[in-house]
């Protein structure tokens, strides 16, 4: 009995091992949403908030790590599921509405990634910072003006 307790307790102890490697990305983030891979089922704007939540931690592998509301955002109250990953999931009156980048580690349908070098003709000095659009999504240049620090479509809730 204690070495079939023993043989348990190694199984369940290896299940619990952390890896080292990355989930690989899971899905694209567009104009329009969210495109899981390998499905033509979509997670676009407007569906509602609990269903989103669900099925982005199933592609996360995880739950967000804070989902908080802001009643100030200039669009209305606005929630906002925020992931580890630096994925940030807006949901206004329980309608997802908007998704924001802050890490690399995903890379948007037009193929931008947070960090990536990025020169492009549609720059706009704003109270944010050196901001540029292509194709419906959204970014925010580093300070020195080289590489990406922000992406994110829809519904977001800066303050300008």
């Amino acid at each position: 009995m204690n070495i079939r307790g023993g043989l348990l307790g190694l199984v369940l102890l290896a299940g619990c091992t952390p890896s080292s490697d990355p989930a690989p990305q899971a899905f694209t983030l567009d104009p329009n949403g969210i495109q899981p891979e390998g499905t033509d089922l979509r997670i676009d704007f407007g569906r509602a908030q609990t269903g989103v939540i669900e099925t982005v931690s199933r592609l996360q592998g995880g739950s967000p790590v804070e989902v908080t509301t802001n009643a100030q955002c200039g669009a209305g109250e606005v929630t906002a599921a925020r992931w580890s990953d630096g994925l940030t999931l807006n949901f206004l009156v329980g309608s997802f509405y908007g998704w924001v980048l802050d890490q690399d580690g995903f890379v948007t349908s037009a193929g931008f990634e947070v960090g990536q070098s990025f020169e492009g003709p549609r720059f706009e000095e704003t109270s944010l910072g050196l901001e540029f659009e292509q194709g419906g999504i959204f970014g925010l240049m580093d300070e020195q003006g080289e590489d990406i620090a922000l992406l994110w479509s829809g519904v977001t809730c800066f303050f300008r």
